[in-house]
């Protein structure tokens, strides 16, 4: 009975968000951050990890009872907030031999660096290649032998099966039992994977599932009152949870979930009729088809705001009459109108969404990705399909929302791994609470940064991308090309075909080829052309001859919001200390310097007098990088923003006696 009301207690115990510093405290806090992430962190683990290899080479002749017996020893001293030293090198010497004998890999000082920042609660930066799955297999199976929850969330469906399957034999060595919860799971079956010692995820099905749980305790949300409630005999309000509670939680990819979609809402919602509203929609885009920008209206898009004169609203009054009765209030009949300028200017197709079936598709803007069953809200996603001429869908009313930002801060013990954190270091600390580790290259790196190439025009862009393709294929080197919009890649994809060169393509349309086409991107004379994902999670593997002959090429041909996305990609070349080379071909007409405005009065000047002068080179160097700065300070600035109030709404809705989680 005892054990029973500590499992159904812990279901519903959320660790409390911990307040964001102010004043001097930030200051004091942010440098308590500086020293865990750089001096404090890594001459601990390099030295935990020489510990961890000499006692799995005293033990190599244990017997494979021996290894489980010692590592079950050790579980209850994990834990403990402060645990023994002794206790972290042998239970994670007892994963590296069971890993060895089950898996057949030997991890190497840098993943079990990695691991043990992981169990520490650190957010590990490893380069791509480095064997992160291993890390994060050696790490969870020691957080499973304490038998409380461990979701491993990662990056896509295909990921969390492929890695549940592929590591089980180690996990089954300790006997335990990893699963893995997916979009196409039912709930008796997502109950069975949340069930089981080790869960492989994504972010949005255990936030979906920790939001629908939530919904089903009701109103009476402390895990304390439900307690009373059940041992008073009253009815069980979590006989039908899905969740066993939430403990540790480790992010593959992590500055993707935490940083890139951190302020992505996860809205459990139900379709409501709303005729007026797809009338007013309707009557509104009839009406906007007759404005054009510059002449009727005044675009800003870096603050995505739209302005129209009062002169020009008055003009547009007498389409007032046409519009439904709840619609006809001149701030009704505004906010229609810009819902259908904004749907105009700042969802494109193919960039921001795709349409399949009949039906609008979000693209993730950092990873290229369709994100299945989003909508925008507010209107937007029926503003964008009458855009496109689909039937409009039905209004959402919202049941429960939250952020991934907010979610993943109500972990006890959160951790993570990334192949690009050290940008974002500072935010890390700040929000979560996660220090951050640069874990070092198993070999040195081999890859080459080619000199950037810049023009002025697309077209010339392009000219340029195809002509170093045809150079790579010549000497028998793959070439993976990133772009930042499936719009682009489309347009390489027409060139190319043009050209003759034949080539792969892999955008957000592609979800389901993804790992394969990712996979083949080493082979000899192999073009890939792909959107910012670039295949995050799938390793490319050279061909035969490939690395004699300078291994993969990468090609970026804009620059992001975020310099981590540019690494990201860089990062696919000369893994693992194979050879490797990269090149930036930008334009002045790329979307960052358009957005943010960076080269200000000499845009028009450098068009003209480009070619003519050596020093402008330099000078939009600095205008990109500018760019780039001002994108993530803007970022940052906004998700501190909604974190605060987040923080300010849970306060005063729950002295209303509400939560702002549901």
């Amino acid at each position: 009975m005892k054990a029973a009301a500590s499992e159904h207690y812990r279901r519903l115990k959320i660790r409390e968000e911990h307040p964001l510093p102010e004043g001097l405290d930030a200051i004091s806090f942010t440098l308590a951050g500086r020293w865990k992430n750089w001096i404090d962190s890594r001459h601990r683990l390099v030295k935990r990890a020489g510990e961890i290899q000499r006692t799995v080479e005293k033990w190599s002749s244990r017997t494979d009872a021996e290894i489980i017996e010692e590592a079950s020893r050790v579980a209850p001293y994990l834990l403990r907030r402060s645990f023994p030293e002794e206790a972290l090198v042998t239970g994670l010497a007892c994963t590296a031999l069971a890993a060895q004998r089950t898996l057949g890999l030997s991890p190497y000082s840098e993943q079990l660096q990695g691991a043990s920042a992981l169990f520490d609660g650190y957010l590990a930066e490893m380069a791509t290649g480095e064997g992160k799955t291993l890390c994060i297999s050696l790490a969870s199976t020691l957080m499973a032998l304490t038998r409380l929850p461990c979701h491993v969330v990662t990056s896509n469906d295909y990921l969390a099966q492929r890695d549940a399957t592929e590591l089980a034999p180690l996990y089954r060595f300790f006997g335990l039992r990893a699963d893995f919860v997916i979009g196409v799971k039912e709930t008796k079956d997502r109950a069975r994977g949340y069930a089981a010692d080790i869960t492989y995820t994504t972010p949005k099905e255990v936030l979906a599932d920790f939001l629908r749980d939530k919904l089903k305790i009701g109103r009476i949300q402390d895990p304390t009152r439900q307690l009373i409630r059940r041992l008073g005999g009253l009815p069980n309000q979590q006989s039908n949870l899905v969740l066993r509670g939430l403990h540790f939680g480790i992010i593959d990819e992590a500055d993707s979930v935490l940083i890139d979609e951190a302020i992505t809402p996860l809205i459990i919602s139900k379709p409501i009729k709303d005729e007026q509203l797809e009338k007013a929609i309707q009557t509104a885009l009839h009406v906007c088809r007759q404005l054009e920008s510059g002449v009727h209206y005044e675009v800003n898009f870096r603050f995505r705001d739209i302005h129209l004169s009062e002169d020009q609203w008055e003009h547009l009054m007498p389409a007032l009459a046409q519009f439904p009765p709840w619609w006809r209030s001149p701030e009704r009949f505004r906010e229609a109108i810009r819902l259908c300028l904004q749907a105009r200017e700042f969802y494109h197709k193919d960039i921001h969404y795709v349409v399949q079936d009949e039906k609008i598709e979000i693209i993730d803007e950092f990873t290229g990705r369709i994100m299945p069953d989003r909508t925008w809200q507010q209107g937007i996603h029926q503003a964008i399909e009458a855009k496109e001429y689909l039937p409009l869908t039905a209004a959402n009313e919202s049941m429960a929302s939250l952020s991934f930002q907010r979610f993943f801060r109500c972990y006890p013990h959160l951790s993570g791994l990334s192949g690009t954190a050290r940008e974002a270091s500072a935010e890390f600390w700040f929000n979560y609470h996660l220090p951050t580790v640069s874990i070092p290259t198993h070999r040195p790196s081999r890859r080459r940064q080619e000199r950037e190439l810049i023009t002025r025009r697309r077209e010339e862009k392009y000219d340029l991308i195809a002509s170093e393709v045809q150079d790579m294929r010549a000497q028998g080197r793959p070439v993976l090309i990133g772009t930042r919009s499936i719009q682009a890649s489309e347009e390489l994809a027409i060139l190319f075909r043009q050209m003759g060169i034949p080539f792969h393509l892999l955008h957000a349309t592609k979800h389901a080829e993804e790992a394969q086409i990712v996979s083949h991107a080493g082979e000899a004379s192999q073009v890939t052309i792909t959107t910012n994902m670039a295949g995050r999670g799938t390793d490319i593997k050279l061909g035969l001859g490939v690395a004699e002959r300078g291994g993969l090429h990468v090609l970026i041909t804009e620059r992001n919001d975020s310099s981590r996305i540019d690494r990201q990609l860089i990062g696919r070349a000369g893994r693992q200390g194979d050879a490797g080379s990269y090149r930036f071909i930008i334009s002045l007409e790329d979307e960052l310097l358009q957005k943010f405005r960076a080269l200000k009065g000499t845009a028009t000047y450098l068009h003209e007098n480009f070619s003519a002068l050596p020093a402008s080179r330099a000078l939009v160097r600095r205008a990109f990088l500018r760019a780039q700065r001002r994108a993530e300070k803007a970022g940052k600035q906004m998700r501190l923003r909604t974190l605060k109030n987040d923080t300010w709404l849970d306060e005063n809705l729950t002295f209303a006696g509400r939560s702002s989680f549901v």
